[in-house]
């Protein structure tokens, strides 16, 4: 019984310590849940950061104290912590405050480097270093007799400010005594430095950068200087050229064969020199020795003729400041600076065209001239660059250093904050935004970087940011933070670059700047249309004018003409009169949807051309052209003969949504037809809308417009309307877009350039004062013809008073009756409802049709209810 006893007992016990044990797994398990390895990486260096911030608040409050013991003598207490600095360290006194205030800079700045421990060291090092540098240079020698009488020695002249203190006794003593004054000096000095690039964490090649900066600032203000200096010497030499005309008038009583001999000479000269410059400087050449020519009677003839005054031969000079801005440019100075461009001055008064031929025309030995053919055939001359302004305001690159080493630190530690390691491979600024491209660590998925998109942009301190993952060829993220300033890009920079001179399509535009700061053109040609939307604001209107100008720049009214259709009448009203132009700007949207329907037979026209000449496109035709006018007379097809080149044309719409509102499906077909077929005939669009909705770009209108640019828009869904993604919603504004032409996956991010309105004038201003607009008076009849008929407006109540009913036709009066309140019009529920045959109910319809009461039938449509049940009942009792 004890044994069976005992043996329950045991089993007993056996039980219970396996029910603890599994109440102990079972409590270990709930208690110590595991922690992640990258959540355990984040704390450690979230403890990290807190021990780095704590000891730079101690060092740099310790340094501050220092300073002010080594400045003030004090009493007491303070008067011995004062005389225990200078006996430490001598003359290195002063640098251990600055020292120690530093090293608590460096260890706040929070990189993995900067470790306390790691500064302390190399911050007590130099200040060891400093001490020996000061007893080596000063003093030389280690006075005193025995070992403790040479500390005592030294900590004595080191409270006198004399030497380097006790503490150069680590290694100043040791030095001196090893390789005497000179070889010390050498080594201790190349010892201090390089612990200063330690402590400061400066490369080699900063250190150079950083040496040389004051020599590049210097040479690059000489030579600055000195092209303005050229400059200036150009514009003196080249005023006394414009001047000359005026010289033979002013000179009354010069003898005239030496006013006729100096002439002759020097039209023979300029006449061969024309040969070999370009369109501009012929026209000036040739406008500089008409007004000599018209001269000569003056000295010729017996009798002179009362000189004109001389306010109205004088140019009046031109203002060399070239800092103005364009918004307060007035026209008189537009029209000088646009004179001054073209090499020539406004005269009240021309030349008699008799004696201009010849002077000019004929040489010494009677022949003709290249100016007799010139005059015959008018040369279109591009607008001076020189109207369009630089921006002023440039950015100091100090700042730009400074604002870049802060985000892309911050932007290190925010995503470590959540777990995600990466590190930054590039850094490209932008004139708008800075792109960081960040490689994540081995398994950080791409979608956990997207996600963090509003805790970044809440941690730099952002409006918003944009992330492109991954960048196109490269293994890492782009993360596109705003800079906090924004650099303004100029029409002019962008007009007066190598890739915008080296197109050479005539529909060539500058679209603006990237992300790297290259210069980004586009050719509306390879488009061939082009789709614009952005919100009021966003810069829209300035990228459409830039497209007009770039045109204006690069071509000819002879190789591209305009149609500039802008129902807010306020935009492109400013082109009026250009020689681009096929018609004036319209403004009206019914005569826009009209110029649309006429760019749709034009288009036609064109191919039955290209059909019967076969050819395929416009470049084809034009090449015919030229080599069937390029043969003898007698060797040409006298049809072909009458064959004349064709014009690109280019239709800029301002504000889609507006036509689509007045006279929507004839302008969508028009658009459809022309987005389909208008490529290969040379007719391409710009269609510019702030209302990126479905109803406004149909799905027919985008397939057939594959060429995109997105401004700043309210949200996703109009991002994804007009890019099929989204990200158009995160821009900035302000001309900040995403260009995304035929055949580009992903949108480019580009800031567009800017041109004033003052600058817009003085082209246009330039454009008319040289050439004048042609409008075709059968285009124009064309347009009003091709109109649509207006939409009727609902008609009130009262428009029905005059409607004859006949009053013993009851019939008529419950068929309107059901219709108002069923809002059903159709002949067969007329017959369930009345009880009706089909032929009855047919002619009462008819009847209520005529009546203006319903509208037309619309195939299986249902047919339109013009008046409410309440109308209909007032117009039952006013009867």
């Amino acid at each position: 019984m004890a044994a069976g006893a005992t043996k329950s007992k045991n089993s007993t016990k056996s039980s219970a310590r396996t029910a603890s044990a599994g109440k102990k797994t079972s409590g270990g398990k709930t208690s110590a849940p595991k922690v992640s390895k990258e959540a355990q990486e984040a704390l450690k260096a979230a403890k990290e950061r807190e021990s780095r911030r704590f000891w730079s608040y101690i060092l740099f409050f310790w340094g501050i104290l220092e300073l002010f013991i080594t400045i003030i003598k004090g009493d007491g207490l303070w008067k011995m912590l004062h005389d225990l600095n200078r006996g430490l360290f001598g003359m290195a006194v002063w640098l251990f405050a600055p020292m120690m205030i530093y090293v608590a800079l460096m260890i706040a700045s929070n990189t993995k480097k900067n470790t306390v421990v790691a500064k302390c060291i190399e911050g007590s090092v130099l200040m060891l270093l400093a001490s020996g540098i000061m007893q080596i240079l000063q003093v030389g020698t280690v006075e005193g007799g025995s070992f403790f009488k040479k500390l005592k020695g030294l900590y004595d002249d080191g409270v006198i400010l004399r030497g380097g203190g006790l503490a150069s006794a680590v290694l100043g003593w040791p030095l001196l005594a090893a390789f005497k004054k000179v070889g010390a000096a050498i080594i201790i000095i190349l010892a201090a430095f390089l612990f200063v690039l330690l402590l400061t964490d400066l490369t080699l090649p900063q250190l150079f950068r950083l040496i040389t900066r004051p020599f590049v600032v210097c040479y690059k203000a000489v030579t600055d200087d000195r092209a303005e200096r050229v400059v200036r010497r150009e514009q003196q030499q080249a005023k006394p050229v414009q001047q000359k005309p005026e010289k033979p008038v002013k000179l009354r009583k010069e003898p005239a064969p030496v006013q006729e001999e100096e002439p002759a000479e020097r039209k023979r000269s300029r006449i061969d020199f024309a040969k070999f410059v370009s369109e501009d400087e012929k026209k000036q050449a040739k406008e500089q020795e008409e007004v000599p020519a018209a001269a000569e009677p003056v000295h010729i003839n017996e009798e002179e003729p009362p000189l004109p005054d001389v306010t109205e031969l004088e140019p009046d000079p031109i203002p060399e400041d070239k800092d103005v801005t364009p918004d307060a440019a007035a026209d008189d100075d537009l029209k000088k600076i646009i004179e001054n461009a073209m090499g020539r001055k406004a005269e009240n008064k021309p030349a008699p065209e008799q004696s201009a031929p010849e002077t000019v025309n004929v040489d010494s030995h009677g022949q003709t001239t290249m100016f007799e053919q010139e005059e015959q055939i008018p040369v279109y001359v591009n607008p001076p660059v020189d109207v369009l302004k630089y921006p002023k305001k440039k950015i100091d690159p100090s700042l730009i250093e400074a604002e870049i080493q802060e985000k892309s630190q911050k932007l290190v530690e925010t995503l470590e904050v959540y777990g995600v390691k990466t590190r930054i491979t590039d850094i490209f600024r932008g004139p708008s935004v800075t792109r960081y491209e960040l490689q994540p660590a081995a398994g950080v998925k791409v979608a956990k970087i997207l996600g963090l998109a509003d805790d970044i942009a809440l941690n730099l301190a952002a409006l918003s940011i944009r992330i492109e993952a991954p960048v196109p060829g490269k293994p890492c993220v782009g993360i596109e933070v705003p800079n906090n300033k924004r650099d303004t890009v100029s029409l002019r920079e962008l007009i007066d670059s190598d890739e915008y001179r080296k197109a050479k399509d005539k529909l060539t535009f500058a679209v603006g700047k990237d992300i790297e700061g290259k210069i980004v053109v586009g050719n509306i040609a390879k488009m061939p249309h082009l789709l614009v939307a952005g919100t009021t604001g966003s810069g829209k209107s300035v990228f459409t004018n830039s497209i007009i100008l770039s045109v204006l720049y690069h071509a000819s009214p002879e190789e591209v003409k305009l149609i500039l259709i802008d129902p807010k009448k306020v935009e492109f009203n400013i082109y009026n009169k250009i020689p681009h132009l096929l018609i004036p700007v319209v403004t009206d949207p019914l005569k826009a949807a009209g110029a649309l329907s006429w760019a749709v037979n034009e288009m036609n026209k064109r191919y039955l051309q290209f059909e019967a000449n076969d050819v395929k496109n416009l470049e084809e035709f034009n090449e015919m052209v030229a080599h069937i006018q390029e043969q003898p007379v007698d060797q040409q097809d006298p049809v072909l003969a009458k064959l004349k080149p064709m014009s690109q044309i280019l239709i800029v719409i301002d504000e889609f949504a507006d036509l689509m509102m007045a006279a929507g499906s004839e302008v969508e077909d028009s658009v459809i037809r022309l987005g389909q077929l208008a490529r290969a005939a040379g007719i391409h669009m710009v269609i510019a809308t702030q209302s990126p909705r479905k109803d406004v770009i149909t799905g027919l209108i985008k397939s057939n417009i594959p060429s995109r640019v997105s401004l700043s828009v309210s949200s996703n869904v109009d991002s994804r309307v007009i890019l099929d993604q989204g990200g158009a919603e995160k821009l900035l504004g302000n001309g900040d877009l995403l260009y995304k032409p035929v055949g580009v996956k992903n949108p480019i991010r580009i800031q567009s350039g800017y041109a004033a309105t003052s600058e817009i004038k003085a082209v246009v201003e330039f454009l008319k004062s040289e050439h004048s607009a042609e409008y075709s008076e059968d285009i124009m009849a064309e347009v009003e013809e091709n109109m649509p008929k207006p939409k009727e407006e609902k008609k009130s109540s009262s428009d029905y008073e005059d409607v004859v009913i006949n009053p013993d036709d009851d019939l008529i009066d419950q068929a309107i009756t059901i219709i108002v309140q069923t809002g059903n019009a159709s002949t067969s529920f007329l017959q369930r409802k009345l009880k009706l045959g089909f032929s009855r109910a047919s002619r009462i319809m008819d009847q209520i049709e005529e009546m203006g009461i319903i509208g037309p039938q619309e195939g299986a449509k249902p047919r339109k209810i013009n008046i409410s049940e309440e109308e209909w009942l007032e117009m039952k009792a006013r009867r």
